[in-house]
Parts: C-alpha cells; sequence; structure tokens
C-alpha cells in the first residue's frame, strides 16, 4: 500500500515528474476507476462494469480495457488512445489527503517512492520561486472538483445497488490456441430490473440524472467486440477467436 507524503515547495522544490507518467500509471490497469460523471464519455471506447473493492467490499465503477491483467489495449506505443482520459490516470500521481496539520483540510499527497519521481529527469513540479508549475494547477484543479465527483459517484452506486439493478457477468474467453479462461468478479446493470421498476422509482432516477449512465453502461457492453479487434492487432498477445458473455439471472446483493 503506498504511503503518500503532503507536496510541498519546501521539501519537493527539486522533484521533477516523469513526461510519460500518466502512460506508465495506465499501462498495466486492465480495469480504470471512473467516476459516473465519466461514463457516458468513456462508453464510446470501452466496456463499462463494476467490480467489488477487495478491501471493503464496495462497488467500483471502471472502464475494461484489457483481457488480460497487466494489459492495457488502449495504450499503444506509449500513447493513449482512447478518446476519453479517466480523471484518475490525469491526475496520477498526485492525491488528494488529509492534511497533516489540520484534519479539516485536504492537500495534495504524493508517493516519493514511486519511479514516475526524479531528482534529475522530467518536469518540474514547482517553479524556482516555489509557485505551482502549469500542470500541478491543473492537477489541483481537478483533484479539487473530483471531491463532489466522487461524493455523486458514491450516491450513485449505492442507489441502484439497493434498488437491486446489478447481477454478475463472467467472460468466457475462447483463444485460438484452443484455452478457454473465464473472467469473473464482473457486474453489470440487470436490464430486465430496470424495466420493471415503477414509474415513480425511474422518476427518480431520472430526477437523479441516472438514467443516462444506467443506458450508457448497458450500451458499452458492445465494445467488448471492437476490444477484441484490439486484442487481435496487438502483437504478443494470445488471439482471441470467440467470447461469449454470460450474464447471471441473479441480481448482486448489497
Amino acid at each position: 500500500m503506498k504511503k503518500l507524503t503532503e507536496l510541498t515547495p519546501q521539501q519537493h522544490q527539486n522533484l521533477r515528474l516523469a513526461n510519460d507518467s500518466a502512460i506508465q500509471f495506465a499501462h498495466q490497469q486492465n480495469i480504470m476507476n471512473l467516476r459516473v460523471s465519466e461514463v457516458s464519455q468513456t462508453a464510446c471506447s470501452m466496456p463499462i462494469v463494476y467490480v467489488r473493492d477487495g478491501n471493503n467490499g464496495q462497488w467500483v465503477l471502471t472502464a475494461f480495457t484489457s483481457f488480460e491483467q497487466g494489459s492495457n489495449l488502449f495504450v499503444e506505443q506509449g500513447k493513449w488512445t482512447a478518446l476519453h482520459t479517466p480523471t484518475n490516470m490525469q491526475t496520477f500521481p498526485f492525491f488528494l489527503m488529509m492534511s497533516p496539520d489540520d484534519p479539516q483540510r485536504y492537500t495534495i499527497g504524493i508517493d516519493e517512492q514511486h519511479g514516475v519521481f526524479s531528482a534529475t529527469t522530467g518536469q518540474a513540479i514547482f517553479e524556482t520561486n516555489g509557485k505551482a508549475s502549469l500542470h500541478l494547477s491543473r492537477v489541483k484543479a481537478l483533484l479539487e472538483s473530483d471531491i463532489n465527483n466522487d461524493l455523486q459517484t458514491q450516491a450513485f452506486n449505492q442507489h441502484i445497488s439497493q434498488l437491486g439493478l446489478l447481477r454478475p457477468i463472467s467472460i468466457l474467453i475462447q483463444y485460438q490456441d484452443g484455452s478457454t479462461p473465464s473472467l469473473s468478479g464482473l457486474f453489470t446493470i440487470d436490464e430486465d430490473k430496470l424495466q420493471a421498476l415503477s414509474q415513480e422509482a425511474l422518476f427518480e432516477l431520472h430526477q437523479k440524472g441516472y438514467l443516462a449512465p444506467l443506458q450508457a453502461m448497458l450500451m458499452s457492453l458492445f465494445q467488448l467486440n471492437a476490444l477484441i479487434k484490439k486484442h487481435n492487432k496487438t502483437p504478443g498477445l494470445n488471439p482471441i477467436k470467440s467470447i461469449k458473455l454470460e450474464v447471471s439471472k441473479n441480481s448482486a446483493t448489497a
């Protein structure tokens, strides 16, 4: 688990950040965390699914980027190719943390031991006068706005979970070499239950602005076909012959 240290010009004036830090973060992630505000944009490129947080059991909204762990099909030749760049990729390697001096205040923290930081190469985090660089200023603004996005996402997750709208799915993969692994631990929207909701429940979803991301998540599963094509064009990966999506008839428990 990463240990965060408060970022200050006094302590980190000479610290530099690798120019490809976002790519270093993304290239080995086959799922990437999302905010509900990002769902519609992300659905244009990637399947969107839920997973459970292994530490606390909470629902985590994610973009599915590869059929294999340690691989991200949207990183090609050191470049990000998806239409949307997830916020946590844009803000990496900076995180919000509670101020060590004031528990009522947020500050920016970093994992000083991460390989994207250097004292000699990369872009400066602070100007020579101690002011935040343009990049750090932009990240600060994103992190500050992300507080509300995080709260909105938690509320969205809780609401659709209480309605029983999540059900488990498995992706059965058939590789051309005959191997047939299965990817489990994924959850999607139960379309039948969504359509069977009362008018009052549907109206509440509409009022809260939840219907659009729910529909986008359902439509995003069609991106699995595009993901197969990207997989099969990637050198070094075992070609996929076909996949089968198995959707459970039972909804997930809250």
